[in-house]
């Protein structure tokens, strides 16, 4: 969705251009840590709110926005994001609530010309509150603020309601309307399972939510006794599992789980990373005896958890640092690689596949001749994906390259012997490769533990292999 449209930032205000013979918006800048493209956008949406309240809606986002950004993983993260406001005006002020739950009790039945149609007892639901023009909201999103990442609609009701999706959460303005939200974000944003139980027709396999036993092979298994995270079994179904008894994604008012937050993280990473630019840019020097300076601009987490490591040549050259200085007459003439590669080391991921996903290399190509000094700048991220693990007859391996790089993959036994090396190529393609090879091409004999190796251009990140 980023890097798709360009925006118009005026006077602190937003203002997104409607299509021909749609209503303009006003479009409040609450929250700005960065560029649009380099940021998480969350995005909120007023329904229910008559033109005189839509001050008091701004100013009930602002709340909102403190609430998130209170609680791990947001406080650590939050300068990864935005947050905007756009004042939609409704006729009617509240919700809609059609009084077709069977569990509602005081509501009142109400009919309210609202602008997004956000109504209560959605799916026979009193609580489930939905913005059910989905239309409307894709149309103001569309033409206001077409960068955004996570959107929200906040309904101008007191009763207790909510509801997430893949596309935007929907919440009220009730006085647990800040937990609301941040559960909701839980769903759609991160993709998490409510841990209470919703009922047989959410319950799928997802990043906290399980019909796998053994605590060795469900999805959180490096989190298992830690921090209570266990494989607790739904009372209501017990063939399905979540991680903790006492989650936001079970109860208002409790923290993220460890397993919720290192999703969180997960996903804010492939969205923004922190690596936002860097210098030189490619070009050629005219002082063969300058001393240049090799500079990235970090976006790190607070504390910074960002690991930087620096290199000549292969050799080592600097750590946790964003900038060092190479004189010319220290490189003989040929050519010399400077390169940076970073990496968020947080304690909130345990992934295996955080470290190969989320390291983002530069690479400066400093060619020496006779004649002159070029420079060639370049920045890439590696992607490694492994599956199933353990292993039975064939594993599938997927990577990306943001650039052509030499590539080889080993395969080592527990011990760090090489068993095989089972792919070897001088200069892989930018773009997606994927692999298959059986456990025989592996050189997966025997049930044990293994390692599988990629490196790639000299950076080695590596996954464990279980061969059953």
């Amino acid at each position: 969705m980023k890097k798709l449209y360009s925006l118009l930032l005026l006077t602190g205000l937003l203002w997104g251009r409607a299509a021909s013979g749609q209503t303009t918006f006003q479009v409040d800048t609450l929250i700005k840590t960065g560029p649009l493209d380099q940021r998480v956008n969350i995005v909120f949406l007023s329904d229910g709110y008559q033109t005189a309240q839509l001050p008091q809606f701004v100013n009930d986002v602002r709340g909102v926005a403190a609430g998130l950004f209170a609680q791990s993983p947001f406080r650590e993260y939050q300068n990864y994001f935005n947050v905007f406001a756009i004042r939609v005006p409704s006729v009617d002020a509240g919700a809609k609530h059609p009084r077709t739950a069977p569990d509602c009790t005081a509501m009142p039945a109400a009919t309210v010309n609202n602008y997004f149609g956000s109504s209560f007892d959605q799916n026979s639901i009193h609580r489930l509150l939905v913005a059910t023009r989905a239309s409307a909201v894709a149309g103001v999103l569309s033409t206001h603020f077409p960068l955004y990442d996570q959107a929200f609609v906040l309904v101008n009701t007191t009763e207790y309601g909510g509801g997430g999706s893949t596309a935007y959460a929907t919440f009220s303005i009730n006085a647990s309307s800040r937990e609301t939200c941040i559960h909701e974000m839980g769903h759609s944003f991160a993709n998490l399972a409510d841990e209470y139980w919703a009922g047989p027709g959410y319950a799928r396999e997802r990043a906290n939510q399980t019909a796998q036993t053994d605590p060795t092979l469900v999805r959180w298994a490096p989190w298992v006794g830690t921090g209570s995270v266990g494989v607790y079994p739904f009372v209501e179904n017990p063939l399905w599992q979540r991680p903790h008894q006492n989650c936001k994604m079970r109860y208002l008012g409790s923290p993220f789980c460890n397993v919720c937050r290192e999703t969180f993280v997960e996903r804010i990473h492939t969205l923004v990373p922190p690596v936002q630019s860097f210098s030189p840019a490619s070009t050629a020097l005219s002082d063969p005896t300058a001393a240049v300076p090799f500079a990235l601009t970090l976006l790190a987490p607070s504390p910074n958890t960002l690991r930087v490591t620096w290199q000549r040549d292969g050799a080592p050259l600097a750590r946790n640092t964003s900038q060092v200085t190479v004189p010319l007459t220290a490189l003989n003439t040929g050519t010399h690689v400077i390169r940076a590669e970073v990496t968020d080391t947080t304690g909130f991921s345990r992934a295996t596949t955080h470290a190969a996903q989320h390291t983002y290399v530069t690479q400066w190509t400093v060619t020496n001749t006779a004649t002159g000094t070029h420079l060639q700048a370049s920045s890439f991220e590696y992607q490694l994906e492994t599956y199933p693990n353990p292993v039975t007859d064939a594993l599938n391996l997927s990577y990306r390259l943001s650039r052509p790089a030499p590539v080889t993959v080993t395969v080592l036994d527990e011990a760090g012997r090489r068993v095989r090396t089972v792919l070897q190529e001088r200069a892989a393609a930018a773009g997606t490769h994927q692999w298959r090879f059986t456990a025989a091409e592996l050189g997966l004999r025997r049930p044990g533990t293994y390692r599988l190796v990629l490196d790639i251009d000299g950076a080695r990140v590596s996954r464990p292999l279980v061969k059953e």
